[in-house]
């Protein structure tokens, strides 16, 4: 059976579709928005919930970034996860981001705040895992190069993370490294 949307979903999508033409056809200025994705290595400050040894937690990172809301001040939202044998890690973070551009090179640094989750692997017949929630924030930088028009290499993003997870704290460190689109770029 093909897919047919109810009009009422269409009457809601009517308004953005005009808002978005009218602002395209005007020719306004478009904000830049920097969208970046990468891998992200994660050391976790595992024996604060029970494990023996610090985890090494590899994923994957996802950022969108205003970098230029006022002047050099920007804004920065942040996703990020991490896996290991028994342990999962999510990132959900936001605030301001600094950033200083010289030629192709741009440095950044940036405090974020949010939640941070946890899951941990159990063997028992009725569940397979625990998940706690709670607060998280990163206190970090990095660097991006240009390599085309809309197309930069970020080859360093190192996080400092506090977690307060399953009712203890946890100091971890995060190092990504990937690509950003640099949408709406002069």
């Amino acid at each position: 059976m093909p897919f047919r949307p109810h009009r009422s979903s269409l009457v809601w999508l009517a308004p953005f579709f005009l808002i978005f033409n009218s602002s395209f056809s005007c020719a306004q200025k478009l904000p830049e928005i920097d969208a970046y994705g990468g891998y992200a290595f994660t050391r976790l400050n595992s024996p604060s919930i029970g494990f023996s040894n610090d985890s090494n937690l590899n994923g994957g990172i996802v950022s969108f970034t205003a970098p230029h809301l006022y002047e050099e001040l920007g804004l920065t939202i942040s996703a990020s996860e991490g896996y290991g044998s028994q342990l999962k890690v999510y990132n959900f973070l936001v605030g301001p981001q600094f950033s200083f551009e010289k030629g192709r090179l741009r440095l950044f640094g940036n405090v974020l705040g949010g939640k941070a989750e946890t899951k941990v692997a159990i063997n028992q017949p009725t569940r397979s895992e625990i998940t706690s929630v709670g607060r998280g924030i990163a206190l970090g930088g990095g660097v991006e190069i240009s390599l085309a028009h809309h197309i930069s290499v970020r080859p360093i993003d190192a996080d400092y993370i506090y977690s307060k997870t399953f009712g203890s704290s946890q100091n971890n460190i995060r190092i990504s490294a990937g690509l950003v689109y640099r949408f709406g770029k002069k």
